[in-house]
């Protein structure tokens, strides 16, 4: 019997890493587990140690324990989080920029280090500031897309690595930003600073998906620095709040639901702290790519590497919703 193959996945117990780890466990077998975090006396921590997995600590901020962590990795799953500096910073997108961008590209340098591996799957995000031709920068997105153009630099690695882009997670819907309100009419509403027909990508239950796609970039890899388009189903706006009204139960009928379009300065004064800038250029960004087109980039749907009957383990958005506590929306 041929040795497993160590697969090392970065924030091990957050959403993405965890939800990798938790489709490869179900293939022991073929892959041995180590999963990267900053406690390993965390509940999380604990439990994936249970399960079997080496637990690695290491800072996202070092190189050095990073690079010790990646040590005789086959593959690499590698995700940053955005929004923590920048919850912690208090919403200064530039700063959070920079510790994003700093965290990926330690990881890439320790990654460039280990002679072992074959595959390297980078979780990132477009660039918005070419995208929209200088007319929008959105600072979550060009953070990570900034590590792709580093990664680029270096061809050898370049032909390792596949770039992931994963959509919009159902559960985003309980986050304020996206929480949706009850008004007078028995209407629940959402606010956007965009046209309520945009299209966005929907990934359903991130905690699910994630892993399983990444199971499938594993299984059958693309050429080397091949985008990755990682969604279930594609909803515009109106759509997916009427598909979450269905599934919580509380908007089920037709016309219980609206997107209220507002400008994008309206928009940020009713979500300061940073937060309406931030998730209010995407939305501008995307509905400038829906009227203008975007520029011809070549994007991969990971549903083209999976057979019907792994498709059939994704858990699409409305079961997604319908699996979660809304009782925290009035």
């Amino acid at each position: 019997m041929s040795e497993s193959k160590l697969i090392v996945v970065a924030g091990a117990t957050g959403g993405q890493g965890g939800s990798v780890i938790s489709a490869l466990l179900k293939h022991a077998g073929e892959y041995s587990l180590r999963g990267i975090t900053r406690n390993a006396s965390s509940e999380r921590a604990k439990a994936l140690a249970a399960q079997g997995v080496q637990i690695a600590v290491a800072d996202l901020n070092d190189e050095v324990s990073v690079e010790c962590a990646f040590q005789d990795a086959f593959a690499i799953f590698a995700v940053t989080d955005f929004f923590e500096p920048f919850a912690k910073t208090g919403g200064e997108a530039t700063a959070a920029m920079e510790i994003d961008y700093a965290q990926g590209i330690n990881m890439v340098k320790a990654a460039s280090k280990i002679p072992t591996l074959q595959h390297y799957i980078w979780s990132t995000l477009p660039n918005s500031t070419v995208l929209s031709q200088g007319k929008v920068t959105v600072p979550h997105f060009d953070a990570k897309a900034r590590v792709d153009d580093f990664i680029r630099q270096d061809k050898e690695f370049l032909a390792k690595t596949t770039f992931a882009m994963f959509g919009m997670y159902a559960e985003n819907m309980l986050y304020p930003i996206f929480m949706p309100f009850y008004m007078n009419a028995n209407k629940y509403v959402q606010v956007f600073p965009c046209d309520p027909k945009l299209s966005v990508p929907s990934l359903g239950d991130h905690r699910t998906n994630v892993g399983i796609f990444t199971r499938a970039i594993l299984k059958n890899p693309p050429v080397g620095g091949t985008y990755i388009q990682c969604s279930v189903e594609d909803f515009d706006l109106e759509s997916y709040l009427a598909t979450w009204g269905r599934a919580s139960g509380r908007a089920p009928t037709p016309g219980s639901t609206m997107i209220l379009q507002v400008s994008f300065e309206q928009y940020c004064e009713l979500y300061p702290g940073g937060w309406g800038e931030e998730i209010g250029s995407q939305m501008v960004l995307f509905d400038l790519l829906r009227k203008n087109g975007a520029p011809p980039v070549k994007i991969m749907s990971a549903q083209e590497l999976m057979s019907e009957e792994e498709k059939k383990e994704l858990v699409r958005t409305e079961d997604a919703m319908k699996a979660l506590d809304w009782n925290v929306i009035l």
